[in-house]
């Protein structure tokens, strides 16, 4: 089977200082075929653009019929379905499958498109070992829990599949992606998947449902010594959704990195929320060597919060992130500017919380509904949900990243408030955190922002085009400041 990850294009003029991600969830794919026996090749369009040449390279280890799984968030729908028709028209007796949170919370969209043949919604490890066993034997797909697909004209939509127990799953496969090594941000780590928590922006809850599961302990300990002995990784950040979830699993975890020393050779980054943390947490974490905690804030506003539903409130926030501090740690944190019933005065109340809690990095994004989300439901019943063709706009940092106030529109912007205001106050807030001197020397002596955020290569000063390159940014984001004063 050959495993495709789309190219998405979300961060726009930050592009080259965002470190290129491994395609994650096709890997995990690749690992779980690969471990029950079967053949598993993965093309990731960022490293290698879809070519004929490419797959007929990589057909020549497999045999018919040929099987290809293409992942697809919204923001690369449109790239998934132009790869599914370019696959079709090369080899029409192939198999074309369809996952990730956009099939799986629009199935039907994906099986309009006629050379799409399956779509796996869910988690899809299990799932898609079955269909391959029964494409590969000509056997019936009806028992397949988990499936969408066509028959008879006709659109079927299994029963959903039971969520895998991750115990049984093999270490992540990051030897499959060893040819990206200099290109590739290695150094992540993903320990555990769900969240029971309903906030109403969030999509993943339609994929890793609604209740924690753990990668073992051991296994993640030893996933954190090969990135460290064997690819050579400083920094590791812990990609989870809610990373001090159980505080007792946490702290015999950081027990462990300690016990073998991995506090000396790296150091480690991770995502949690307010409610999740305490001294005794925040102790362990220190001591094993995590040097940043991101928060999603999300607002200033207790009455948004509530909206939001994120099950906690902006003084527990504020009480995490001086908690936080007083133990040394930095502290990112993500708002959202655009929220249903939102005021300009919310958002500029957000801003000012930023700054009092002297934040080390923030970003503002843009309130973005994402299907299978309540935001998303709160859009369409207002009609306002703007959605471009493809999805193209669906982009929760596109005010920031896009050259330009009028590029593309917003999805979504509430009622009395102008979507060109949105985008103005959602730049300037960006850029008047960001662009103060303190920040900027911390990015450009520490080269590495909040993971996945920013990234300059070792020793760039000594590299004339990393001079350029961070000139033509700077200029680009001084004329967007510019502007929203015009």
């Amino acid at each position: 089977m050959i495993l495709i990850n789309p190219k998405s294009t979300k961060f726009g003029i930050f592009q080259r200082y965002v470190p290129l991600s491994v395609p994650i969830g096709v890997g995990y794919l690749a690992g779980y075929l690969l471990e029950n026996g079967r053949k598993a090749e993965v093309i990731d369009e960022h490293i290698d653009p879809l070519s004929r040449q490419v797959l007929s390279r990589l057909l020549e280890k497999l045999s018919p019929p040929y099987i290809f799984g293409i992942s697809t968030l919204t923001a690369c729908a449109q790239r998934s379905y132009e790869i599914a028709g370019q696959i079709k028209h090369w080899y029409p007796d192939s198999a074309i499958i369809l996952g990730g949170i956009h099939p799986t919370v629009l199935p039907e969209e994906a099986l309009e498109n006629t050379a799409v043949d399956f779509v796996v919604r869910g988690e899809g490890e299990g799932i898609l070992l079955e269909l391959c066993d029964a494409i590969k034997n000509r056997r019936d797909c009806s028992g397949i829990k988990g499936l969408s697909y066509k028959s008879g004209g006709k659109l079927i939509h299994n029963p959903p599949a039971e969520l895998p127990v991750l115990d049984s799953f093999p270490p992540f496969p990051y030897h499959l992606f060893e040819n990206g090594l200099g290109k590739y941000n290695f150094s992540f780590i993903s320990s555990s998947r769900g969240c029971p928590y309903e906030c109403i922006f969030c999509s993943q809850r339609s994929i890793s449902g609604k209740r924690f599961r753990y990668v073992s302990e051991e296994v993640v300990l030893g996933e954190i010594g090969l990135l460290i002995n064997k690819y050579n990784q400083g920094h590791i950040n812990f990609v989870d959704d809610n990373f001090t979830a159980d505080k007792q699993r946490v702290i015999s975890l950081c027990r462990g990195m300690i016990e073998r020393g991995f506090q000396k050779k790296a150091t480690f980054d991770c995502q949690t929320r307010a409610d999740a943390v305490d001294d005794e947490v925040l102790l362990s974490l220190k001591s094993a060597g995590f040097r940043m905690i991101n928060y999603g804030l999300e607002t200033a506003s207790e009455r948004l919060m509530v909206l939001l539903n994120k099950k906690e409130t902006v003084a527990e926030n504020i009480a995490a992130v001086q908690l936080t501090k007083k133990h040394g740690f930095g502290v990112s944190g993500t708002f959202i500017f655009g929220l249903p019933t939102e005021t300009k005065k919310d958002r500029w109340q957000a801003y000012k919380l930023a700054k009092e809690l002297d934040l080390d990095y923030v970003r503002f994004n843009n309130a973005t509904p994402y299907p299978g989300t309540k935001l998303y439901e709160i859009a369409k019943n207002e009609g306002r949900l703007f959605v471009e063709e493809g999805w193209a706009n669906l982009n929760a940092c596109a005010s920031l990243v896009q050259d330009s106030l009028a590029e593309s529109k917003l999805p979504y912007f509430p009622e009395g408030c102008e979507e060109k205001e949105l985008k103005k106050d959602i730049i300037r807030a960006n850029l008047l955190f960001s662009l103060r001197p303190i920040k900027v020397f911390k990015l450009l002596i520490r080269r590495i922002g909040p993971a996945g955020w920013f990234y300059l290569p070792p020793k760039w000063y000594l590299n004339p085009k990393e001079w350029w390159g961070l000139i033509k940014l700077g200029a680009s984001l001084l004329r967007s400041l510019a502007k929203i004063y015009l």
